[in-house]
């Protein structure tokens, strides 16, 4: 089920410029560590722009598989029937078309790199440090998947598995250090945040199998929140965690995860149990290892690999199909386009014309940052 995103963006919004202000100190912190809060503090709202405009927020896995025919319909449904209906999508279509929007996405991780050349960074809370380093992490992969979709997109398993490809490979400089994304994670993170594993609930790797992106920027206020809400949703769905044949099966992601853990497969059960709901807790009492068997590498797009190829097809009914009304849904037969489709082209529909709003003639945006 789609839960719609209602807010008001317009795209003029992304014309600020870095922005420093007077920033609030916060009480929930990954760790114990006081730090004083840097009178300065990081602008996501271009970020926020995007984010608000390009993310389907999917339900919560109700650990339903998808039965032979919905897989041919719904937001990016493939072959993976337990986990395909399963997380947050971002709508990487739009920028197929559109170079002007794909200009945004790699201006928005310009702007945020060059706060790492301000000495003040370090100087900000603990909270404020991971909300950034979450935010560039995540920006850098959108940019990424937007500048080559969907080109060598239809499953990230290369991305994550091979040592050379963008997860990898050096692409900031801090603090005279060269980083990777894979290095944000284990040479930032989890040192500032004391190998706390809900760290990597907020890293978003492109694909189903991953930790959600999430509809609004991390902030130190929203920090902690918004990493138990992501823990929470991924370790109860069919992504984190499944039972077959009475033997615990959990994402192949915890498998590259020992760093978070010491004594790994008693402390990977013990997270797992922090943040499960009763029936899977009760499910856990007795377990006492864990097979790593679940994984999807699709892209989080919306049309899917399926639908991919008709996209232009079903882009041309958007018209007839926004003029149905939704108890005309079982009616939709000579449309060809599924009743739950119709749902999301106008979520898609709504989401594009408010990306475009106010952009004039002349791309003020786009041609003062090229």
């Amino acid at each position: 089920m789609i839960k719609l995103i209602a807010k008001s963006v317009i795209l003029s919004t992304l014309l600020s410029a870095p922005c420093f202000a007077e920033s609030s100190n916060t009480t929930n912190s990954l760790n114990s560590k006081n730090q004083v809060t840097a009178n300065f503090a990081v602008d996501y709202s271009q970020y926020n722009t995007v984010l608000e405009a390009s993310v389907l927020e999917l339900a919560p896995s109700d650990r339903s598989y998808i039965s032979y025919d919905e897989n041919e319909q719904g937001p990016n449904l493939g072959s993976n029937r337990a986990t395909d209906a399963e997380a947050n999508r971002f709508y990487y279509e739009q920028f197929i078309d559109d170079p002007e929007l794909t200009k945004s996405i790699a201006a928005i991780q310009s702007n945020l790199l060059s706060y790492l050349a301000n000495n003040q960074l370090s100087k900000l809370s603990n909270e404020e440090q991971t909300a950034f380093w979450l935010n560039l992490h995540n920006v850098a992969v959108i940019n990424e998947l937007a500048q080559r979709y969907p080109k060598d997109t239809n499953s990230l398993s290369y991305d994550v598995a091979d040592k050379s490809s963008f997860f990898y490979k050096k692409l900031f400089t801090y603090n005279g250090q060269e980083l990777s994304l894979d290095d944000i994670e284990y040479k930032i993170l989890m040192p500032l945040n004391k190998n706390n594993p809900l760290v990597m609930y907020g890293l978003y790797k492109g694909y189903i199998g991953s930790p959600n992106i999430r509809t609004q920027a991390y902030t130190a206020n929203n920090l902690m929140p918004s990493l138990i809400d992501n823990a929470q949703e991924f370790i109860n769905s069919n992504r984190g965690t499944n039972y077959s044949s009475n033997l615990l099966n959990v994402s192949t992601m915890y498998k590259d995860k020992k760093a978070y853990f010491n004594d790994f497969n008693n402390d990977l059960l013990a997270h797992l149990s922090l943040y499960a709901d009763n029936d899977l807790l009760n499910k856990l009492k007795n377990k006492k290892t864990a097979l790593f068997t679940i994984d999807n590498y699709d892209i989080t797009d919306v049309t899917g690999p399926k639908h991919r190829d008709s996209y232009d097809i079903i882009i041309s009914n958007w018209d007839k199909a926004l003029l149905i009304p939704q108890h005309s849904f079982p009616r939709l037969n000579n449309l060809n386009i599924p009743a739950k489709r119709i749902v999301i082209l106008r979520e898609l529909q709504r989401k594009n014309d408010l990306l475009k709003t106010n952009v004039s003639g002349e791309n003020a945006y786009y041609a003062n940052n090229q």
